[in-house]
């Protein structure tokens, strides 16, 4: 006898994508003895859901070779369809399980969100003798308010810079579900919130609380476009930038979400990416990334602002892989804060309440090239790194606490 099961397949933020943090895949499984009992279906991760053009995303297919399928636009016909004549042009689709591209690689066509919220649509996938399978699909918005000084949250993220007006200037946060360790609930999560410019294809900063609540031993590289930034802002990082000295480095690091599947999907966003020096990224800022998950991150959490700054005229820049010249940056920073003891925090409990005795904090600053030598070269105060950017980091810590440069404290 067969048993079923029925899940729920979500897009990751406007990236086709399975949101379940750590699994996967997603599927039905049939417990007959005779052949393959595994029906799978998931967003292709790399087809980014653009919010201000058509395109399309796709559905990766994995069943019982010869079973019938079939799909049906339940919800969002106004704006997606299984052909691309236009939307709501085409609802049910049916086919055959096979091990052919064609068979595997089912297209859901989509057009511009010209509207000024996020909209969601739902395809119920169902393979002959299976429980149904909802997938959601989500557009963002490039009109959106996604600015944590308009929605609040800067007042309760200790990691959220002070907020600077430029016409250049995205604001944007994403999120995911993660399980709260203590609790056992999932709940939706902040993973990251950037400071992005779109005149150097690239984000000043990226903004990220750090705990084990994140990380594990995963690896989930998909490159894609952010969906929450027009495509057209963004360098095009499928592939590697043609110059061989610069990596695509991450600001917010994949390694630092690499217990949830989505969050560190997320990372992979061409948004967080910016032309970094390839020995740089790949040896001593690797391992300062690397010391801070290993050695200051806390049960209270450690609070991380990664950024990149060019300087006011500069001009170099390197190309991407359509020719997009692409700003390179002059200099690269990190600044953290975190409790002294790193586990007295109760729940509710503000960083910025805490007096200065009680808190501590590092930042770093390193030149985009090679020969940087080691992190404890770098060390700045948060002040000085504040001085050097213009921005104001940790806005609720104390001026004491950001003044700090004891880099033995912080076993360096």
């Amino acid at each position: 006898m067969k048993r079923m099961r029925k899940y729920l397949i979500r897009t990751l933020l406007g990236v086709a994508a399975v949101v379940a943090a750590g699994f996967a895949a997603t599927s039905c499984s049939d417990d007959s003895d005779s052949g393959s009992g595994v029906f799978r279906v998931e967003w292709d991760p790399t087809k980014t859901v653009h919010p201000d053009r058509e395109g399309a995303a796709v559905l990766i297919v994995d069943g019982r070779e010869g079973t019938s399928w079939r799909a049906e636009i339940t919800a969002g016909a106004d704006w997606v369809s299984f052909n691309r004549t236009a939307p709501g042009g085409q609802t049910v689709k049916t086919g055959i399980a096979g091990t052919s591209l064609a068979a595997r690689n089912q297209y859901v066509y989509y057009w511009p969100n010209d509207t000024k919220d996020e909209r969601h649509a739902m395809i119920r996938f169902t393979f002959d003798g299976q429980a149904p399978l909802e997938l959601e699909l989500t557009q963002y918005s490039t009109s959106a308010a996604d600015d944590v000084s308009q929605t609040g949250h800067n007042l309760v993220w200790p990691e959220i810079p002070a907020r600077k007006s430029d016409d250049a200037y995205v604001y944007v946060t994403h999120f995911a579900l993660l399980r709260n360790q203590n609790t056992g609930v999932t709940y939706n999560a902040r993973n990251f919130t950037m400071c992005f410019d779109k005149t150097k294809f690239a984000a000043w900063w990226v903004a990220y609380p750090l705990h084990s609540a994140y990380t594990g031993s995963g690896r989930v590289e998909t490159w894609a476009y952010d969906p929450k930034i027009a495509a057209e802002y963004q360098a095009n990082l499928t592939k590697s930038y043609p110059a061989r000295n610069f990596d695509r480095g991450h600001q917010i690091p994949n390694a630092d979400r690499s217990g949830n599947a989505t969050m560190q999907a997320q990372t992979f966003y061409f948004s967080n990416m910016t032309p970094q020096n390839s020995s740089l990224n790949q040896n001593p800022w690797a391992a300062l990334e690397k010391m801070a998950r290993d050695n200051w991150m806390c049960s209270d959490t450690l609070y991380v602002v990664t950024g990149a700054y060019w300087n006011p005229g500069s001009t170099f820049a390197t190309p991407d892989i359509d020719g997009k010249q692409c700003p390179v940056p002059n200099y690269y920073f990190k600044v953290f804060v975190r409790t002294v003891k790193g586990n007295v925090r109760q729940a509710g409990d503000r960083l910025g309440d805490y007096p200065a005795d009680q808190l501590k904090s590092i930042g770093f600053w390193v030149e985009n090239a090679g020969g940087q030598g080691s992190a404890r070269s770098w060390v700045k105060s948060v002040s000085e790194v504040e001085s050097l950017t213009g921005f104001e980091f940790f806005p609720s810590v104390p001026a004491a606490v950001k003044a700090q440069k004891d880099a033995a404290s912080w076993g360096l």
